[in-house]
């Protein structure tokens, strides 16, 4: 069994860092499309009601309790989309979403003996981690999570770490 235990793709996480910022990108314009399809996530209607707090003075504990419920609906619906998205283009590209695939990097399983059938299980319980970290903490576990990422000489990052894959290269046939 050869499981990796080397270094980090050389600018791997900037590449990253890059790709990330790329899918949430992509991920925002599905949740725009999304507005506009069903009416959901409806951050306009959040913004109105936390303007009308505002002017209110904060005092109107209705509508402070309105908002956080507006919040509440928007942000899991944009969790959802971004679960989605992450998911389903891990699935069909063999590991990759769209950010990855353009900085050419991929995630593959550290042993390379695990069977398809189980890293694709992994890549979605590897999704869920990231949007369950956000929606249980705002995002502060992810935060922690990716921090590791600079302090491995492999550059895992924390849900790396639990669902036991690594990125690489895209042209890397190692993984």
């Amino acid at each position: 069994m050869n499981v990796f235990n080397g270094e980090a793709v050389p600018g791997g996480r900037r590449k990253r860092l890059f790709a990330f910022i790329l899918d949430a990108i992509i991920v925002v314009g599905f949740a725009y499309v999304g507005y506009h399809l069903f009416g959901k996530p409806d951050f306009y209607s959040l913004k109105a009601d936390m303007d009308a707090i505002k002017a209110a003075g904060g005092a109107d504990p209705e509508l402070t309790s309105r908002v956080m419920a507006e919040f509440s609906s928007a942000y899991m619906t944009l969790l959802a989309i971004a679960f989605v998205y992450e998911s389903v283009t891990q699935l069909l590209t063999g590991g990759s979403t769209i950010g990855k695939l353009i900085c050419g990097l991929r995630i593959v399983p550290c042993d390379p003996e695990r069977k398809p059938a189980v890293q694709s299980l992994m890549l979605v319980i590897r999704s869920f981690l990231k949007m369950f970290a956000f929606l249980i903490f705002q995002g502060i576990p992810f935060l922690i999570c990716c921090i590791t990422m600079f302090t491995n000489a492999e550059s895992r990052s924390g849900f790396d770490l639990v669902v036991k894959t690594r990125v690489i290269a895209k042209a890397d046939k190692k993984g």
